[in-house]
């Protein structure tokens, strides 16, 4: 639970959620975190969290394309 902790204190106070990596970084964290969890239902929640982040991440990237397809059209 400590690394928990000082991962959340060494966070930025506001992260870009709008990069995909930060979502995929946290997927990854939350899959790490569950691998070590001995209790199933946190487990699977740890999981769920994951899968949420993901499609996250998803999001992230759709809007990033949207807008770099939006400012060359504009552009012209």
């Amino acid at each position: 639970m400590e690394a928990v902790r000082e991962r959340a204190r060494s966070m930025p106070i506001a992260p870009d959620v709008n990069y995909p990596e930060y979502w995929q970084q946290r997927a990854k964290e939350a899959r790490l975190l569950a691998e070590r969890m001995p209790d199933e239902t946190v487990k699977q929640t740890m999981l769920s969290v994951a899968e949420e982040c993901d499609k996250f991440a998803i999001k992230a990237a759709m809007c990033s394309i949207y807008q770099l397809a939006v400012s060359r059209i504009t552009d012209c």
